[in-house]
């Protein structure tokens, strides 16, 4: 009979990087092995703004999935709240557990990360001028960006593939239109 490791992923609500100095959240990955729980990263800030930490857990395989998962979670959970409360860090409570098989979080690894482009990279693609770029934008078929800064629109790779596929690009320039 074997063993099983599952990823575990915990976020919690508060007690993040104002209340706990980076040697306190190192001190947290040596804590949680200690309870059983392997490779830990810990962060602190995170969407939540508190405390954070994955790593794994094992459990017995022969239990059907779903009560893998569901020991996982509990122990994970128990081992993470004993190490907070061994280091003095109090969380207001937990956000965000996320269970994850080993070979999924390979794969998900392995996966190519998104890829971002700004206007310049479009034009490039498109090979037309950074102007044109801001004519298009103004078409309903041109994707919305995900972010504007101050360097300018950004836009998902993916999000642009149909556009780029299926614009019906006309060369030359447009004919202007003589006036009556």
């Amino acid at each position: 009979m074997g063993d099983r490791r599952l990823e575990l992923s915990i976020e919690t609500w508060g007690g993040g990087p104002e209340a706990v100095d980076d040697d306190l959240l190192f001190e947290l990955t040596p804590a949680l092995a200690r309870r059983g729980m392997s490779g830990a990263v810990t962060s602190a800030g995170g969407i939540a703004g508190g405390v954070g930490a994955s790593f794994g857990v094992t459990v017995p395989d022969d239990l059907p999935q779903i009560e893998a998962l569901s020991r996982a979670v509990a122990q994970g959970v128990e081992a993470f709240i004993e190490a907070c409360s061994e280091l003095g860090i109090a969380p207001a409570g937990i956000a965000r557990v996320e269970v994850l098989e080993l070979r999924y979080l390979q794969l998900e690894n392995a996966r190519e990360p998104d890829r971002y482009v700004g206007v310049t990279e479009i034009a490039k693609m498109l090979g037309v001028s950074r102007q044109r770029v801001a004519e298009l934008r103004k078409r309903d078929d041109f994707p919305e960006p995900v972010a504007e800064l101050a360097a300018g629109p950004v836009w998902r790779m993916f999000n642009l593939q149909r556009f780029v596929e299926e614009w019906p690009r006309k060369p030359g320039r447009p004919k202007k239109l003589e006036s009556a």
